[in-house]
């Protein structure tokens, strides 16, 4: 089971590395795609600015993350793709794989799937979570093309993992561990970031309207409703990382599954997804050193309550883990 750390810059990789990170994954938005699509049209699910500005830096992490016997991923996760973009993805892929050592590409595109197996077959593919692999027939089906690992989404919940592993087989599995959510089941969500997470940073206003349009609603239904829209916008607020806070401790606040890595490891999980590629360099420190703190005493063999109380005191904001609402699994 591995740690999984996001890359933002070469010059991230040392820091990252020396406190835990076992793997990398990164985007690339070549000029070639700007200049054909703007900025406006994203490569993959995070902004151009997210990642490596050029193949030359992304060389630079590979060569540097080789010294630490570290690979590298990299995201080609946009929801789908036109096919005319086909050719110069499959460049890209062929570019990375061959020439600068990327180890494994992630995707969610099926049709960018197979089109890869055709052009570039050693390639290896990691499914997206935005593939929405989350029952036995989704796991199946990406079995069938050839996928090195599935990125379960974040919606899949502990009592699911063991029949997606048997139906795994060899494939391995990776999960979700640290920071970000998504208000909605983020594989089925067909919206773009590059207006802004409105789903999650828009205090939208609701206007009641009774099912019979000739009734009001009473006072006890217009309570009912106000509760029920303050839970959801509790809600939301931990999904969107606390509002985007950091602890008074400077740790990063947000969606955590840290308790659940003692039950994660006997699942047979791989790989541990630490999610914040445009984030800050110190978050990414922080996130890092928060998940090795809990995975080295799972990998001594510390039992399960153990492991719960560890995870707490090192997220130290009880009132957060008591609400449930920040945990991935529940």
């Amino acid at each position: 089971m591995k740690i999984l750390a996001p890359l933002g810059a070469k010059e991230e990789v040392e820091m990252l590395a020396e406190n835990g990170a076992e793997e990398f994954y990164c985007g690339i938005t070549p000029n070639e795609w700007m200049k054909q699509y703007s900025p406006g049209v994203w490569i993959n699910r995070r902004n151009p600015y997210a990642g490596f500005p050029s193949f030359q830096d992304l060389q630079v992490a590979v060569r540097q993350a080789e010294n630490y016997n570290i690979p590298i991923f990299l995201t080609l996760n946009a929801p789908y793709y036109m096919e005319k973009q086909y050719p110069m993805l499959i460049d890209l892929i062929k570019h990375c794989s061959e020439e600068i050592g990327v180890r494994a590409f992630i995707v969610s595109d099926p049709g960018l799937m197979i089109a890869m197996k055709e052009k570039v077959p050693n390639a290896a593919i990691h499914v997206s979570s935005l593939a929405a692999p989350m029952n036995t027939g989704s796991i199946e089906l990406y079995k069938q093309m050839g996928v090195e690992r599935i990125v379960l989404p974040r919606s899949v919940q502990l009592n699911e993992i063991p029949t997606l592993k048997e139906a795994a087989g060899d494939i391995e599995l990776e999960v979700f561990i640290l920071n970000d959510g998504c208000v909605y089941e983020e594989s089925f969500c067909m919206t773009t970031h590059s207006a802004g997470a409105f789903c999650a940073q828009s205090q939208w206003e609701y206007e009641a309207f009774h099912a019979d349009g000739n009734k009001q609603l009473s006072s006890r239904e217009m309570a009912k409703l106000t509760e029920q829209v303050n839970d959801y916008r509790e809600f939301v607020w931990f999904v969107n990382d606390c509002n985007c806070q950091i602890a008074s401790d400077g740790l990063p606040l947000g969606p955590c599954g840290l308790c659940s890595l003692g039950k994660l490891f006997h699942m047979g999980v791989d790989s541990l997804k630490i999610v914040g590629r445009e984030g800050a360099p110190y978050r990414k420190l922080a996130s890092v050193q928060m998940v090795k703190a809990v995975v080295d005493h799972v990998r001594k063999q510390a039992v399960e309550e153990e492991i719960k109380q560890i995870a707490r005191s090192v997220r130290n904001q009880p009132q957060y883990c008591e609400s449930g609402l920040m945990c991935y699994y529940r």
